[in-house]
């Protein structure tokens, strides 16, 4: 191979003159050079150059005789020389020489810069000459090496002979761009195809160089060391390097083994004196691996620290580069303490992807925390999730816990909780803990205020007295005292809402949070089920509202973490993740940490013991050998190396090792082997006091310590001492802010544990149980850690619980916390805790212990019906023991409920039959007959007498448990009758409203007031007072102290879906609509959510609203009712006016996930005639199907609909679906009127009843019946030939739909109107009506629609909302 240098032709340019001798040409090149730096040099600052000048010729008075002095003194010269004209500009110094020495003559000036007699200051030491000469090292190997390839592959070999790597041959040039950079005078030939095979004397070259370099001349000359030559074996010549070879067996006389080992002692004083010299150990080391040694042949005998290749050089020299204080002075802070486990290590990647999802969040990937905050308001479009899985300890925590705090640094908050092995918290408190812990670290701060006001503007102070219960801290942020809940129960869906409002609250102020769920392994059910609730909680279109209705938009990242190997042994976590990754709203980063690979553990071992990494490999591969790469067990196992000092530490050369004796330590296959060596070394007294805090789980608070003393009598061990014990070795961590103590990892935790005896274990169990109850009862707070206590207790084998009186103890302490956990609620703890109360107990204790069995079986029963995994088996089993062993009916009412709700399930009528009669055991019956409409008219109206005539204690609370219980039953009972249709629900709903005026209200008693006041709108038509009864409804609820967002739904549903519409505009109901049915879902009330909903829909659709808006809510609606287990109302409710949509729309038939098949509106209308017509909804598919097939046009389908609601519509209660088939029913018969159908021309008469009714109705709101009631008149004036009065009813309905922003109607009036005006002959109106119809159905979305109609093509509108509403 061939390198070639520029030289300089006769005009000074830099041609290539590959004849000329190498002598001419290096002449010609350096006279070039000085050249330009004289040109440069005129463009210096006078006195910079006299400095520079005055430094030289001080320098070269004492330097030493050099070859090469006549061409620097040439480049001084020229800086003495007259200034010329013209300077160069900035640009054109980029690369040219500032100044050129001799490699000696730079070393002698840089060690007068370090003595401080330069520029008369005392230099900061020899620092930085030392990295100034690695860099000149650096320089000088770019310029020996090359590519060559061999054997296909591409190696680094030597481009410059040997023997020309001299400090005699190398100048130091000082560049603009560059630096100081080592350079050759002669680089001899070019081709270097010679030079194979000289690599190892290349290196030692090298050594040469870097050792003259690094002693500034204060030592002796490297001659001195190198040792002398001797024959190996097989007779081939070597240099004798180290001690090491001294040890290997060969042929050698003796006298050259006392050569051999004579050189062996020179080379190992190299050391020595670089050492004398002020040079620091890695260079002596590193330069001692340099001549590590050759062989004339290319065979290599060398020992394993030498350096072995050009790659190995780099190597070092970039991390002596890039780190100085570690890899060259050895100055770190602490630098003999081994950090290992201080710093995180290997895990860039997966860093960077958890960094990915964060800036996701925040809508803008960046470092700048000043670009984060300005990236508040980004859109994010799926909820950002990231799951971190890999094996005990491999380093899933450290890797989120580093990435919080570049988090922190950007303006996050940040919450983290850890869930533990042993399950004994109260449930939802890993969770809850996380946001209390945060809280407190607010009080005083600046975001104390911030989140006050927060809390003001977006939750009421009943749902933060709830929230309260499960974070503490809550109360400190209010400005009074919590509200009374003593009479809430919130529910679990009420619970969870909550809590996504709390993390609204915390990041509402533009912040964003993270929400960090550790060891989700051992999360319980009741978290689990939180986790994915919070997550699900930030859809953007069921976000929640603050106090002025605006959607909240946290900015929120959820991060949770498990061990994949012991996934399987929580199915409640593999359905979470299954749910996660089926979720199209959410987005799931998955992060898999493995074990490090050699490299990646070489690199840690490196940077962590400050030595290069050609020399940590051994260890590395040692330590992966025995570790499996596991970031816990290498620490540990690290830790052990240094205790037994076989890793040890020396202030000169630093870290040093014994390979082999490493290799020889033995250790099995768990990381548990080491932490049992280091709790060996502490004392009895501690191990014990750590292994009772080991049965408490990874965690132990204080108070649970001082609930502790004296647990063994006079034999009791000092917890507090032991647990400062292991504060001090590292096994415990102390947490003051939080009085918490924790193992360092559960692994620990687990070792600990595993240390106690087996067949100690109860016996210990068994005295923490009873001292822990004992003074928890002394000092009251025996409710506060009843989970604690249960938690030990069930760990207990029932077989050891021998003692009668100790068996009911345990029982009861179950009992407390299954009551407990329902109050969460969590239903499945509380099942567990119920039913290892019961496994304590058997049948006698019926006598003995009645109140206590009853308990526990009313506990199992409710969890178990709750509990969406349920034993249904074992609930039937509950409930009959029950029903047997209870003596009153007090006693056994809560399960007669649940009963009732199970039969409701499978068989209305047995439900109804089953609410008759434990009413009539209360003392409350009410007829089971048959009610017609006539008599439920007549109860209704009796009903509104009792209250003109009678005074009432509405605004009182009932206090009556008995009536409160009827209550109860008597809304199963009306809500059984409803699902049947049957106007018995008006007499239920009547003796509600009567017991509440007599005994005060109940949360009950507001459903029963708000279903009256529907009911006298539907059946009695009385507006006026069923609007006056509404209003009241919603000023009691108001003012009530029950959990009345729990209750609202209901509320909204009869209020505003069946009487305050008739009045109030209705576009102005559906945020009260919508409002229902965000708290329906949210607390739980899955049944009203769904009746809501359906009114929702169906208003927003009739009230003109863009059809892609109703669509994208349609599908928000869908998927959220599927989440609550309500496909069979999405495919019978949901989907058939989606259906309509998209024909309108334009759009073909498409699945309304999560319905899996398609489902056609004629399927739906068949079912009406076979036993399934239950499911339909009737009256909403029949008004969308006429409505749809009359504004296509096709009065044939049109017909066939209104026969069918002639057949299945019989009742005519006041409520919108039936108004609206009237409707369209009116306005069909006037079409088939006019075309000479006998039939529909029967129908007239009606079709003016109808027109009487809307007039009627538009006297209570002309601005929700005028454009019907107009149309309706111009149809039938139309077809009663009165076409004068048709024109004035024409223009009223289109002005009318205009007033009242119904895009609809006004398509619609403007559209017959334009076939009125053409069959009168009047093209011209004609046309001018279908092209406002058609521009009205455009705005309404209804693009299909409008392809329909006469008179032009329709164009794809641009700009129209595909998104839809967003406020869902």
């Amino acid at each position: 191979m061939f390198r070639r240098k520029p030289t300089i032709s006769q005009s000074g340019a830099g041609d290539l003159a590959p004849h000329d001798s190498h002598e001419m040409r290096d002449q010609r090149w350096t006279s070039f050079i000085d050249r330009m730096d004289a040109s440069f040099e005129k463009s210096l600052d006078a006195d910079a150059k006299s400095m520079n000048i005055v430094q030289y010729r001080n320098n070269r008075a004492s330097a030493a005789p050099s070859t090469y002095t006549s061409v620097v003194d040439e480049y001084f010269s020229v800086l003495s020389a007259p200034r010329g004209f013209g300077s160069m500009t900035q640009t054109s110094m980029i690369g040219r020489i500032i100044s050129r020495k001799t490699l000696k003559e730079w070393i002698q000036m840089e060690k007068l810069k370090c003595l401080g007699k330069v520029d008369g200051s005392v230099s900061a030491g020899s620092k930085k000459y030392f990295e100034k000469a690695v860099g000149l090292i650096n320089s000088l190997v770019l310029k020996v090496i090359i590519t060559e390839m061999r054997n296909g592959k591409a190696e680094l070999g030597v481009s410059v002979d040997p023997d020309l790597i001299t400090s005699d041959n190398l100048v130091v040039h000082q560049t603009v761009n560059e630096g100081e950079t080592l350079h050759f005078v002669n680089s001899g030939t070019e081709d270097t195809s010679s030079l194979a095979g000289k690599k190892y004397a290349a290196i030692k070259a090298l050594g040469s160089v870097a050792y003259e370099l690094f002693v500034r001349g204060s030592g002796p000359p490297i001659q001195a060391f190198l040792p002398a030559t001797a024959i190996s074996s097989d007779g081939t010549p070597r240099l004798l390097l180290n001690l090491e070879d001294c040890d290997e067996k060969s042929n050698e006389s003796g006298q050259a083994k006392r050569q051999r080992a004579a050189d062996a002692n020179k080379q190992a004083r190299i050391s020595a004196a670089m050492l004398s010299a002020g040079v620091p150990y890695p260079l002596c080391r590193f330069v001692v691996d340099l001549l590590g040694g050759e062989c004339i042949d290319g065979l290599l005998l060398r020992s394993h620290s030498s350096i072995m290749s050009f790659s190995d050089i780099l190597q070092d020299l970039e991390q002596m580069i890039a780190n100085p204080e570690a890899f060259i002075h050895l100055s770190v802070k602490d630098q003999w303490r081994l950090a290992f486990g201080e710093k995180m290590r290997g895990r860039d990647k997966e860093q960077k992807m958890m960094l990915d999802a964060a800036a996701r969040v925040t809508g803008i990937n960046s470092n700048d925390a000043l670009l984060e905050a300005l990236a508040l308001l980004t859109k994010q479009d799926k909820q950002q999730i990231v799951m971190v899985n890999g094996s005990a300890g491999s380093g899933k925590s450290r890797l989120v816990m580093e990435t919080k705090k570049i988090l922190e640094n950007r303006g996050w908050l940040f919450l983290h909780c850890k869930f533990d092995r042993i399950v004994h918290s109260e449930p939802l408190s890993i969770i809850a803990g996380a946001f209390d812990e945060f809280l407190k670290q607010c009080i005083g701060t600046l975001r104390q205020p911030l989140i006050e006001k927060n809390l003001k503007a977006m939750m009421q102070l009943t749902d933060v007295s709830i929230l309260a219960k499960h974070v503490p801290c809550l109360a400190k942020f209010l400005d009074g005292p919590l509200g009374d809940t003593s009479c809430i129960q919130a529910n679990r869906d009420q619970v969870h809402h909550l809590f996504s409002k709390l993390m609204a609250v915390l990041s509402v102020s533009g912040q964003a949070v993270s929400l960090f769920c550790d060891d989700l392994q051992w999360a319980d059910t009741a978290s689990l089920d939180l986790f994915t609730a919070l997550t699900n909680a930030n859809e953007p279109e069921l976000l929640s509202t603050d106090s002025l209705g605006e959607p909240i938009k946290p900015k929120v990242l959820f991060i949770g973490a498990y061990r994949d190997n012991e996934v399987n042994d929580n199915p409640q976590l593999v359905e979470m993740l299954n749910s996660l990754e089926r979720n199209s709203t959410v987005q799931v980063t998955g992060i898999d940490v493995r074990g490090f690979d050699l490299d990646t553990m070489n690199g840690i071992v490196s940077r962590s013991l400050c030595l290069p990494r050609r020399r940590t490999k051994p260890l590395a591969e040692i330590i992966l050998q025995k570790t499996d790469g596991i970031v816990i067990h290498i620490i540990e196992f690290i830790g052990r190396l240094t205790m037994e000092r076989i890793l040890c530490h020396s202030f000169v050369k630093g870290w040093e090792w014994d390979n082999e004796t490493i290799e020889a330590c033995p250790i099995s296959d768990s990381v548990a082997e080491l932490f049992t060596y280091k709790l060996k070394r502490l004392s009895a007294a501690v191990v014990l006091g750590l292994q009772i805090c080991s049965i408490f789980g990874i965690a132990i608070e204080q108070r649970t310590i001082s609930l502790l003393k004296g647990y063994d009598g006079a034999d009791s061990v000092d917890i507090g001492a032991a647990l400062q014990a292991a504060v001090e070795v590292g096994l415990v961590e102390e947490h003051g802010s939080s009085k918490v103590y924790k193992f360092a990892h559960d692994i620990i935790a687990q070792t600990v544990f595993d240390l106690i005896p087996r067949d100690e274990r109860s016996k210990l169990l068994k005295k923490l149980v009873s001292v822990m109850i004992r003074n928890a009862e002394d000092v009251g707070e025996i409710d506060e850690n009843v989970f604690v206590v249960v938690d030990l207790i069930n760990r207990i084998p029932r077989e050891e619980v021998t003692g009668p009186v100790q068996r009911v103890l345990y029982a009861s302490m179950n009992e407390k916390a299954g009551k407990k956990a329902l109050s969460v609620p969590d239903f499945c703890s509380a099942v567990k805790y119920s039913e290892s109360g019961l496994a304590l107990l058997d049948s006698s204790h019926w006598k003995s212990h009645h109140n206590l069995m009853l308990s526990i079986h009313e506990t199992s029963v409710v969890a178990l019906y709750s509990f969406t995994n349920g034993n249904q088996d074992l609930l039937m089993e509950r409930i009959n023991t029950v029903f047997e062993h209870a003596s009153k009916l007090d006693e056994e009412i809560r399960t007669r409920l649940v009963w009732i709700k199970l039969l409701s399930t499978t068989s209305l009528q047995a439900a109804i039959d089953e609410c008759h009669t434990l009413l009539e055991r209360m003392g409350e019956p009410i007829d089971s007959s048959d009610v017609e409409v006539s008599h439920a008219a007549s109860e209704l109206l009796r009903l509104k007498e009792s209250i003109l005539e009678e005074g009432n204690n509405l605004s009182s609370q009932m206090t009556d448990v008995n009536k409160i219980m009827a209550m109860k039953v008597m809304t199963c009972l009306f809500n059984s009758y409803h699902h049947q249709r049957s106007y018995n629900l008006v007499i239920v709903s009547v003796r509600m409203v009567e017991t509440s005026l007599k005994f005060g209200c109940c949360e009950d008693s507001y459903f029963a007031l708000a279903s009256s006041s529907a009911n006298l709108v539907a059946i009695l038509g009385d507006i006026d007072k069923g609007i006056c009864w509404a209003r009241m409804t919603l000023a009691l609820v108001s003012k009530s102290r029950h959990n009345i967002n729990a209750v609202m739904p209901a509320v909204i549903t009869a209020a505003y879906g069946f009487a305050l519409w008739l009045v109030e505009p209705i576009q102005s109901t559906q945020d009260q609509l919508h409002q229902g049915i965000r708290l329906a879902f949210d607390y739980g009330n899955i049944a009203f959510a769904m009746n809501n909903a359906k009114l929702y829909i169906t208003r927003i659709f009739y009230c003109g609203k863009n059809i892609d808006s109703v669509l994208s809510e349609l599908k928000v609606l869908a998927r959220k009712s599927a989440l609550h287990g309500q496909i069979s109302v999405v495919k019978h409710s949901l989907v058939p006016i989606n259906n309509i949509l998209r024909k309108l729309r334009g759009l073909d038939e498409q699945v309304l996930a999560p319905v899996d098949v398609l489902v056609s509106n004629d399927e739906l209308l068949q079912m009406l005639s076979t036993n399934n017509a239950a499911e339909v909804d009737v009256e909403n598919l029949l008004l969308l199907e006429i409505t749809v097939a009359f504004i296509f046009r096709d009065m044939d389908k049109a017909q066939q609909i209104a026969d069918l609601i002639q057949e299945k519509m019989t009742k005519k209660p006041l409520v919108f679906n039936y108004i609206m088939v009237d409707f369209y029913v009116g306005l069909l018969a006037c079409y088939s009127s006019r075309n000479e159908n006998a039939q529909a021309t029967n129908q007239m008469p009606e079709v003016e009843k109808i027109c009487d009714k809307l007039k009627w109705l538009s006297s209570h709101s002309r601005w929700n019946f005028e454009s019907k009631l107009n149309l309706l008149a111009a149809e039938c004036r139309y077809a009663n030939g009165e076409i004068g009065k048709a024109v004035v009813s024409y223009d009223s309905a289109i002005n009318s739909a205009i007033d009242h922003k119904f895009d609809n109607e006004l398509a619609l009036a403007c559209e017959l109107a334009g076939y009125f005006y053409k069959e009168q002959g009047d093209e011209r109106r004609a046309v001018a009506m279908f092209k406002q119809s058609r521009d009205a159905y455009i705005r309404w979305g209804a693009i299909g629609k409008a392809k329909t109609l006469p008179h032009g093509q329709v164009v794809q509108p641009m700009g129209l909302d595909s998104q839809g509403d967003q406020r869902l």
